[in-house]
């Protein structure tokens, strides 16, 4: 490619910068050097993504304008607008509809919405005004939720409900609380039995009691039946103890164990063969 060529390539690259392109724009461009063609399209484009740039800043300084409006008119008919006693719902179709119905002059404004609101409320979810919640009932809320899933009614939970804060961030219940928990469950349980449960309540009550204790039962008696064994294999001196960790430092615990038998069965069997199978049982029961 020759230098008149190149000239041409960088005439033509220049004038699609130039709107309009000047008369002969093309015959004086030819007239420059290379290095100064080179620099003029250079000066060009770099001028041209400023200009992008600038437009996109202010397009989008331009939407999240018009976002808040939209905001702020729908803040301001959640808050003021009413019918017949009722409030209107705080619903993602109440906000569609809303817009839907401006026109394309309006500016939305919480009066605005509050005179479409009211000029088409069959169009719109209402609801009646929800009761303000005393301190007694945030309190009963509170023991609710604990009792429900074991939490603790510390102080630091209590701020957390009061901050409307994840339950995977409250505290667990201690084992005194558990227990606290499980005794007023208890107390509860029998009193409903007691004054409240129809007969067949109080027959389902009667198999489910039977039901636990027969299992209860069961679980002391393997329990009974594996300490016998344990005991015998340790009197015998037939296995070495069951060091707490492994080679390698790994502490041999249930979830160790279990672990173990899943992708290490061989090993797992080395492991009952040489501690015996009641030290190993009774290991993975710890956890």
């Amino acid at each position: 490619m020759n230098e008149l060529e190149k000239k041409r390539i960088l005439a033509t690259r220049i004038t699609a910068h130039l709107n309009p392109v000047p008369v002969n724009c093309v015959q004086e461009l030819l007239q420059q050097s290379l290095a100064d063609l080179s620099l003029i399209l250079e000066r060009l484009a770099t001028t041209r993504d400023q200009e992008q740039v600038d437009e996109a800043t202010l397009a989008h300084a331009e939407e999240a304008r018009k976002a808040s409006q939209f905001d702020g008119a729908w803040v301001g008919a959640l808050r003021n607008v009413s019918h017949n006693g009722k409030r209107l719902c705080d619903a993602e179709s109440n906000r569609a509809m809303l817009e839907s119905l401006l026109q394309a002059h309006e500016v939305p404004s919480g009066s605005l919405y509050g005179t479409i609101l009211l000029s088409y409320p069959t169009k719109f979810s209402w609801e009646l005004p929800r009761p303000k919640q005393t301190e007694a009932d945030r309190q009963a809320e509170f023991a609710k939720i604990c009792r429900e899933n074991l939490l603790s009614e510390c102080e630091a939970n209590k701020q957390l409900h009061r901050d409307g804060a994840a339950l995977d961030s409250w505290a667990g219940a201690s084992g005194i609380e558990r227990a606290k928990f499980q005794e007023e469950a208890a107390k509860a349980r029998q009193k409903f039995l007691i004054n409240s449960a129809t007969p067949q309540q109080l027959r389902e009550e009667a198999r489910f009691q039977s039901a636990t204790e027969r299992t209860i039962a069961i679980q002391k008696e393997a329990d009974r039946q594996h300490q016998a064994v344990l005991s015998q294999q340790q009197q015998s001196g037939m296995f070495a103890p069951l060091p707490q960790t492994d080679e390698n430092g790994a502490v041999i615990d249930s979830r160790y164990i279990k672990e173990l038998s899943t992708v290490d069965l061989p090993r797992f069997k080395l492991m009952v063969r040489r501690f015996g199978s009641g030290a190993v049982t009774a290991r993975l029961r710890e956890g």
